[in-house]
C-alpha cells in the first residue's frame, strides 16, 4: 500500500503519542477513520446517557442443519434484564419456558437446564449483551488492538450500507476480541458484529475449539439501537472424551426502556 506524505505525517503522530495507527482503505475518497471513530464514540454515548434499564422478551432457539433442513431441539422463552452504569452493566436471564424435542418440560428441568446453561457460559467466557461491543475503539483500550478501516460496504449489511472496521487483538487473550464491525453510514450506530474470542478458553475440563458470534442491532420506535439477534457457534472438548457442538439464535423483542429494575435481581444472579 502505497503512503502519501500527509499520510506519513499522521502515522507519525500515531507513533508520537503512542495510539495505534488506523488503516484506511478510503483515504483517497476523503474518509477520516478517526473522525469516523469519535462520531460512533459520540453516538454511542448519547445513547448511553438516555438509557438506564431495558427489559427484553427473549426466545432462545437451538438446533442444526440436517439434508438442508433446519430441526430445532431446544427452545427457551426467557426474560432478559440488562442495567447500565457509567463504566460497567449487569446482566440477569430468567428461564420461563423449557422446550424439548418440540414438548414442554417441567420446571424442574427448566430450572436444572438453566442453571447448566448458566454455569456453560461462565466457563467459556460467552459475551452477552451487557458487555459493550465497542469497547475496543474506546481510548483506553486502543493500545490493545489494532483497528483498520475496510471503507463503505458495497452491499447492504442487514439492510443498511455501512462503514466496515476490521478489530484485531495485539495479544491473544481470551478477554478481548477479534471481529468485523458494521456501522450505519448515516446514524453511525452499530449494525452487526461478527467476532470471536482473541483467544479460546482452554480449562482442564473443558476447551473450546472454534467460537463465532455474531449480534445484529436495530431501532426501536423511540429511535434506540439495540441488539435484536445473539447468534452463536462453536465446539469444544469436555473432560478430554466427548466433542461438544453447539449453535444457536436468541432474538429479543419488545424492549422496555428505562423501566426500572430491582438490584437485587442481581444479586440473585451472583449468587447462583
Amino acid at each position: 500500500m502505497s503512503v502519501t506524505r500527509s499520510g506519513i505525517i499522521v502515522i507519525c503522530l500515531f507513533i508520537l503519542v503512542g495510539l495505534p495507527y488506523v488503516a484506511s482503505t478510503q483515504t483517497d475518497n476523503g474518509i477520516d477513520p478517526e473522525a469516523l471513530i469519535e462520531r460512533i464514540l459520540t453516538v454511542e454515548q448519547r445513547q448511553g446517557q438516555q438509557i438506564d434499564d431495558v427489559v427484553f422478551d427473549a426466545e432462545y432457539i437451538e438446533g442444526e442443519e440436517k439434508d438442508g433442513e433446519f430441526r430445532e431441539k431446544i427452545r427457551f422463552i426467557k426474560k432478559v434484564y440488562v442495567k447500565y452504569f457509567l463504566d460497567t452493566s449487569l446482566f440477569f436471564e430468567d428461564y420461563l419456558e423449557y422446550y424439548k424435542d418440540g414438548q414442554l418440560k417441567s420446571e424442574k428441568d427448566r430450572d436444572k437446564e438453566a442453571k447448566s446453561r448458566k454455569e456453560k457460559k461462565r466457563k467459556r467466557g460467552t459475551k452477552d449483551i451487557s458487555y459493550s461491543m465497542l469497547e475496543p475503539f474506546y481510548p483506553e483500550q486502543r493500545q490493545h488492538y489494532e483497528i483498520t478501516y475496510q471503507g463503505v460496504t458495497a452491499d447492504e449489511i442487514e439492510g443498511y450500507i455501512c462503514h466496515h472496521f476490521r478489530v484485531e487483538s495485539i495479544e491473544e487473550v481470551d478477554t478481548r476480541i477479534n471481529g468485523d464491525y458494521y456501522f450505519e453510514a448515516d446514524s453511525f450506530n452499530l449494525v452487526r458484529v461478527d467476532f470471536s474470542p482473541a483467544k479460546l478458553v482452554k480449562k482442564a475440563m473443558f476447551r473450546l475449539k472454534q467460537m463465532a458470534m455474531t449480534i445484529i442491532y436495530g431501532a426501536t420506535e423511540e429511535g434506540f439501537w439495540l441488539p435484536r439477534e445473539f447468534n452463536i457457534e462453536g465446539k469444544g472438548k469436555a473432560m478430554f472424551f466427548f466433542g461438544v457442538k453447539f449453535a444457536g439464535t436468541e432474538y429479543y423483542r419488545n424492549p422496555i426502556i428505562n423501566g426500572g429494575i430491582n438490584d437485587e435481581l442481581f444479586e440473585v444472579e451472583n449468587g447462583d
